[in-house]
């Protein structure tokens, strides 16, 4: 059974959904899509550690395509192309996600050799 406060945090964002552009929809789709991939990554790996519990470090959040084009300078055909050796999550055809740290430490490791 959900908390009180996820309940009412539902019960706004179900508001604010009804609310959302049709041209806002894919991007609000996509938000959704990522914090479904969080929350799943809690019920399958519940022992990971919480951000409180590891100190500085602030957990790993999801890049779209577009925003690994202008960070990594790269295209979105060579991030297509080239997805399948990258950390990556697509949990739909059309939608395709980055760890933001295993991204960064692969293209890091990249530069190096």
């Amino acid at each position: 059974m959900l908390s009180e406060r996820l309940t009412a945090i539902i019960s706004e964002l179900e508001r604010e959904v009804a609310e959302v552009q049709q041209a806002n929809c894919p991007e609000l789709v996509g938000e959704l899509e990522r914090l479904r991939v969080v929350a799943w990554a809690k019920v399958i790996c519940p022992s990971t550690p919480q951000p409180s519990q590891q100190g500085a470090s602030t957990p790993d959040r999801f890049l779209t395509v577009s925003e690994v084009e202008g960070r990594f300078s790269v295209t979105r055909k060579w991030l297509y192309r080239n997805k399948k050796r990258m950390p990556h999550s697509q949990p739909s055809r059309k939608k395709l996600l980055f760890p933001e740290q295993a991204l960064t430490k692969w293209f890091t490791s990249r530069k190096m050799t």
